[in-house]
């Protein structure tokens, strides 16, 4: 992976390090002239003298190598006025923090603002990924205690991402730079209208509204963290649109290996709801400095949206279950469904009603009525326990089937994704109980989802998966459409390529032409063959991006 970083536009981002080309480049077309460089030897300020420039440079400003005293700093010399907020200098300038770049000096020189910072020979964090001890031991520390001190001295950074958070000598700790975007919080109010230079990926839910606040930098940081430890972001490849959509409203998906610890810290700082923010009482809120500092030190703490502001209410005496004592129904709930065969046991053999009829004659009466139906229903014992364990717990919002736990729908259709392009047939029968069994209709139904849209969609599926010939074409075809209407991805995947729209693949195609006929030739037979078959990836992908009219027109004229 190249160690140069693009960042969206309108971002001013200091440039470190150009002998190991780790340098941030933003929108090319705004570099200055390199006739217009400052010459090596000018004096900025007085007292630093330039070395040499560093060979990329940001959107608003060229970056110099320069020294004073023996000792190296980067000089980012503005090419307009007023390039950076005079209160926000004025803050910066004020702060003390080894994990926050030090603004050393400020100055003009031929009319133009420039600023002295810190040279840190090491590099940003973009491109790199860490172990969980790693995060934990020093970035997480370092990067909460420099957002602390942000906070506390009323600055919002809102752009915080790898490439932002620089290495220090020691090669372990890290601080914060880049404050071009960054605000001042005005008599203590936190909401801040401007989208400026945001980028969507790391932004949080309430910025696309225009909402920026102190917890809006955790869950950068959350997205942060996950790209450090993934290599990616939960958003890769997604529009801004689709991206400010799903973050409304849904948890982040997370891979199967990354270690449990790490996922509850993250969906803790990236929780999507904001309105508890002030009620320090209630966990049903994103956690900021204090929980991240807690999570540090291996103090245990309710995850955000896990049975959050419902724990109390929702306690139970100890139900044990495997050797396990469980307290409170959503994480009995969460263990049965992720035992399911033992789950099925507790139920069927009456020990679930038994314990609840002492204390909640409610639950007990659904889990009596579950072994009834089963007793009476032949081969449904799977669809009846997935029933009971939603009217157990109505809040639950995760999907739950047969042992595998995804946080939402577009987690499910992501993971499906990623197991077609792989052609990992491990869940097809997982896939078919799903679809045979109308459980998306049923659990949109459930957590009473208001996107009409998804479950008309999802029927129509579960109806053309019930008539279907079950042609190994058919259930592919299925299986895409499922992954696609529920992931929100729009991604067609072929060999080392991902492409997202029909421009990218024409470029694609044209590419290989210029290339070399045979391959061009072998590139379009693998999406159409000579039977006038659409590859299945292909037809499902065209479908998601709403080329179906274009599809029926492209096989009518076939017959005509």
């Amino acid at each position: 992976m190249s160690n140069q970083t693009v960042i969206s536009p309108n971002v001013n981002t200091t440039v470190i390090n150009s002998e190991l080309g780790q340098a941030t480049a933003i929108n090319p077309a705004l570099t200055s002239d390199s006739s217009k460089k400052l010459a090596s030897g000018t004096i900025l300020g007085g007292k630093y003298q330039i070395s040499e420039p560093l060979s990329i440079s940001t959107g608003e400003a060229d970056l110099y190598v320069c020294k004073y005293n023996e000792r190296e700093y980067v000089a980012k010399v503005y090419r307009r006025q007023r390039a950076v907020k005079p209160e926000v200098i004025s803050v910066l300038k004020s702060i003390n923090s080894p994990y926050v770049a030090s603004l050393f000096d400020t100055g003009e020189h031929n009319g133009l603002p420039f600023e002295v910072l810190p040279y840190y020979k090491n590099g940003s964090l973009q491109g790199r990924k860490f172990s969980l001890d790693e995060l934990k031991k020093t970035i997480i520390p370092c990067v909460n205690e420099a957002l602390h001190v942000l906070h506390k001295n009323d600055i919002i950074h809102k752009d915080l991402k790898p490439s932002n958070i620089m290495l220090l000598d020691d090669n372990k700790s890290v601080a914060i730079i880049d404050f071009g975007i960054s605000s001042v919080v005005e008599q203590g109010n936190t909401v801040l209208v401007t989208k400026t230079g945001m980028t969507p990926e790391y932004s949080a839910p309430e910025t696309f509204r225009s909402l920026f606040l102190e917890e809006s930098d955790y869950y950068s940081f959350g997205i942060t963290l996950y790209e450090l430890y993934c290599g990616y972001t939960p958003y890769k490849n997604m529009s801004a649109e689709e991206i400010a959509q799903f973050t409304a409203v849904q948890r982040i998906p997370f891979p199967k290996d990354m270690p449990k610890e790490l996922q509850d810290l993250i969906s803790a700082v990236t929780y999507f709801d904001i309105t508890n923010r002030h009620k320090k009482e209630n966990p049903n809120r994103r956690w900021t400095y204090t929980e991240v500092l807690n999570w540090c030190r291996g103090k245990k703490q309710v995850i955000p949206g896990e049975g959050v502001g419902m724990v109390a209410e929702k306690a139970i005496p100890t139900y044990t279950f495997l050797g396990q004592g469980y307290k409170d129904i959503p994480s009995l709930v969460t263990a049965l469904a992720s035992n399911w065969n033992d789950g099925k046991k507790q139920l069927y053999r009456g020990l679930m009603s038994a314990f609840f009829k002492n204390f909640n004659p409610e639950i007990a009466g659904y889990c009596m009525d579950a072994e009834d139906e089963a007793s009476r229903t032949a081969g449904k014992d799977d669809i009846i326990f997935w029933n009971l364990l939603y009217k157990i717990y109505p809040e639950l919002n995760g999907f739950y089937w047969m042992g595998q736990i995804y946080e939402s729908l577009p987690a499910l259709g992501r993971d499906m994704l990623e197991k077609l392009w792989k052609n990992d047939k491990s869940n097809y029968t997982y896939w078919d109980s799903i679809l045979g069994n109308k459980l998306l209709t049923n659990y949109l139904a459930m957590v009473k989802s208001k996107n009409a849209g998804l479950s008309v969609a999802v029927s129509t599926l579960e109806t053309a998966h019930s008539l279907s010939n079950r042609s190994t074409r058919d259930t592919l075809m299925n299986y895409y459409t499922m992954a696609y209407l529920l992931s929100g991805q729009k991604l067609f995947s072929i060999g080392d390529k991902q492409l997202k729209n029909v421009s990218e693949l024409t470029a694609h195609m044209r590419a290989l032409l210029d290339s070399s006929y045979e391959e061009f030739e072998d590139f379009c037979h693998s999406l159409i063959d000579y039977d006038d078959t659409l590859d299945v990836q292909l037809e499902a992908w065209l479908i998601a991006l709403g080329k179906r009219k274009e599809l029926d027109a492209w096989r009518h004229s076939l017959n005509a």
